[in-house]
């Protein structure tokens, strides 16, 4: 006998194509369970959005019988708009179950380029590139309410505008120039990011300000290489300046601003993954950037995958194709 043979081996080889594509759903159905704690959509309903308040109004819903899909479908009671659960989100009207959208939303927290994302999900590329948009919905905006303090280290870093609009037939420009896209970055002590998109080319103190103004904390420590804007910021931002001059020789530059270097050093290796993004995209990036870099801050205290599905579940977010 052998003792490493499969039990199931055999039966499930004799089992015809429909019901082995039974088997396989409700496979993936328990493996997504384990892993995000559901495995369908009306159990994340259940969970999360059991009685979501009326997209149009707000006014607590009244429930309505189920959709064409099988949902639970709720009217509101005050305006008559007719609704499901998840209504308003990026899974509304979405055809494909949710151990698919766990597998996608996995590989997205891995940062897997869109066309590994749409092989190994079974998805066309059409629908993969939308699926990835409505994830980054639900960050539009999350870095509006991060707020740094008490040491705050300051940079920039820049990416080749790949938008032939810009320059078209004309060579690459080498150094920093206007052909590139600059991205102002803050990390403070207790290893809170920013990343904002600041135009092209070198900074000035009024895109600087309007990149990071509103992150500084009035009274926190600005680390900086005496980058002229970045004076123009601090002093707007009501901070104390602590500046360094920029030279890579220098050991104690360096070490100072080792901090905003590291973040600038894994921003520009994440985008690398992404050839051939637009331009146009690049904020939406740099949001779920941050995003998964707080949420793996946490991931002993609160599982990744499990942590983003949730927030995917309870975002109000949706997006639409031109």
């Amino acid at each position: 006998m052998n003792i490493n043979a499969n039990p199931f081996a055999g039966r499930i080889d004799a089992l015809p194509d429909e019901e082995f594509a039974l088997l396989e759903r409700a496979v993936a159905t328990r493996a997504c369970r384990e892993k995000v704690g559901l495995g369908t959509f009306d159990e994340a309903a259940s969970e999360y959005r059991s009685s979501p308040p009326c997209p149009s109004c707000g006014e607590s819903p009244s429930k309505d019988g189920k959709t064409a899909a099988g949902h639970q479908r709720f009217r509101c009671p005050s305006c008559g708009e007719r609704y499901s659960s998840f209504t308003g989100t990026i899974f509304e009207d979405s055809k494909k179950d949710l151990p698919t959208w766990a597998d996608f939303i996995e590989l997205m927290c891995w940062n897997v380029p869109i066309e590994g994302i749409a092989e190994i999900c079974g998805l066309n590329h059409k629908t993969a590139y939308e699926w990835r948009h409505r994830v980054f919905a639900t960050v539009d905006g999350y870095q509006d309410r991060i707020v740094l303090r008490d040491r705050i280290w300051i940079d920039e870093t820049y990416i080749n505008d790949t938008d032939l609009t810009h320059g078209y037939g004309e060579a690459r420009k080498r150094g920093l120039s206007k052909q590139k896209l600059c991205i102002a970055v803050a990390i403070d002590v207790h290893k809170n990011p920013v990343a904002v998109v600041c135009g092209h080319g070198k900074p000035s103190t009024k895109r600087m300000k309007d990149g990071l103004l509103s992150h500084l904390k009035e009274g926190s420590v600005v680390v900086h290489d005496m980058e002229k804007a970045h004076r123009g910021l601090v002093k707007a931002a009501k901070c104390t300046d602590e500046a360094y001059k920029a030279d890579v020789k220098d050991p104690v530059y360096l070490e100072c601003m080792a901090m905003a270097n590291n973040l600038c050093s894994w921003i520009k290796r994440y985008l690398w993954r992404f050839t051939g993004m637009d331009p146009a995209n690049l904020q939406s990036y740099l949001n779920w950037y941050v995003y998964l870099f707080r949420v793996n801050q946490a991931r002993d205290k609160w599982p990744r995958l499990e942590r983003v599905v949730r927030h995917l579940m309870m975002a109000d977010a949706t997006y639409r194709t031109s």
